[in-house]
């Protein structure tokens, strides 16, 4: 099968950008004669403006966070931007065209809303039928994503299909394969070899504290939580990703606690370290809640963007997969009550009946039944 593949989506520094890895990843395992092409979309028609969203957005939710949420998915903000959007489009058109025809796919991925509306537009404009597909990578699917062109949406789950569904998304458009994570979430490591590599003791619990690959949220704040007892048996992994800011300060505040913190930066085992975890700490990113669940981790949610990461933990917590902490202070004392009752325990067996560890794997072959 020598069929192309097109993947589009925006920022290296996203989700979005590791479910289309994941995707990649996938695709090339289930089939090597598969040409994939993958293309940050607005850094390819717009990189002065990629850059300035990308920053503007990072200001926004670092600050003011709360003015996302106000936006996000808001009715009144979709219809006073409908115009920009379209016109933005247009003058996107012509490099849209041009990626699209020199390529030539076969069918087209799209892991973020604004991609897909601009393939959209191509197809409707071109009245070529080229399959296209979105993948969602939160629980939130918020009215960007509509587009009649799309043939299928891959969503995280079935309550999002729903979701969609009461948007007027047909029924038989709707796949709930999950977050794409990259396969090696479903691999087993060796632990030992793990616990030695990082010097930390099997015989302690571990808590991953992590807040995605900008190293957002209230990391420091849960980790001072931790600090303030001199007496608990835990052990912390705190993976500030490429917040280096965040990494100076952490290990100017731990290091007198070296022997059972360590402070890393971006990293690309996070799967081992999730392995060897005992309970992770985030902020309840698509990519990084779908690939705890993968591992059967049990999620506790501190400080969530609100908007699409308000519904990705109302929707953990309401599974049982996930504790949200409102109180950073809070964070050290829920841990204790966790280790010390069966409540633990069930949040992993929640945690498993969500986890889809295949979900890429699955989106592969779903791709290659309609490239057949």
């Amino acid at each position: 099968m020598n069929k192309k593949i097109l993947i589009l989506y925006i920022s290296e520094y996203s989700g979005h950008f590791h479910a289309a890895k994941a995707l990649e990843k996938a695709l090339s395992a289930a089939n090597g004669r598969l040409t994939i092409k993958m293309v940050n979309a607005l850094e390819y028609t717009n990189p002065i403006l990629g850059k300035l969203i990308n920053k503007a957005y990072l200001e926004v939710i670092r600050k003011k966070p709360e003015l996302w949420g106000n936006i996000y998915d808001n009715p009144d903000v979709i219809k006073k931007t409908r115009g920009a959007r379209e016109a933005l489009h247009r003058f996107n058109m012509s490099k849209i065209k041009k990626l699209i025809e020199s390529f030539d796919p076969d069918i087209i991925f799209c892991t973020q809303a604004f991609p897909c509306g601009m393939v959209a537009d191509y197809k409707r404009t071109s009245g070529k039928n080229i399959p296209l597909v979105g993948i969602l990578t939160d629980h939130a699917p918020h009215s960007y994503w509509l587009f009649d062109e799309v043939d299928f949406y891959v969503v995280p789950s079935k309550k999002t299909a729903e979701i969609l569904e009461r948007k007027g998304i047909g029924k038989d458009k709707l796949k709930a394969y999950g977050i794409p994570v990259d396969p090696k979430f479903s691999e087993r490591h060796d632990k030992e070899k793990i616990f030695n590599d990082l010097g930390l003791s099997k015989d302690k619990p571990i808590i991953l504290i992590m807040g995605g690959s900008q190293g957002l949220g209230a990391i420091e704040e849960v980790v001072r939580s931790f600090l303030q007892d001199d007496k608990h048996d835990y052990q912390l992994i705190v993976v500030s990703g490429n917040n280096k800011k965040l990494k100076r300060k952490l290990s100017r505040i731990s290091k007198k606690r070296t022997e059972y913190i360590k402070i890393l930066p971006f990293v690309d085992n996070i799967d081992e370290l999730m392995e060897i975890s005992n309970i992770i700490i985030t902020k309840a990113g698509g990519i990084t809640t779908a690939e705890a669940l993968a591992k059967k981790l049990p999620i506790l949610v501190v400080d969530p963007i609100p908007g699409h990461e308000r519904m990705n933990t109302d929707y953990l917590v309401d599974e049982g997969a996930a504790i949200e902490v409102e109180n950073y202070g809070d964070v050290h004392d829920i841990v204790n009550i966790l280790f010390d009752s069966e409540k633990l325990s069930t949040i992993k067996k929640n945690a498993e009946k969500l986890s889809m560890p295949a979900s890429a794997l699955n989106i592969a072959e779903f791709a290659l039944g309609i490239l057949k």
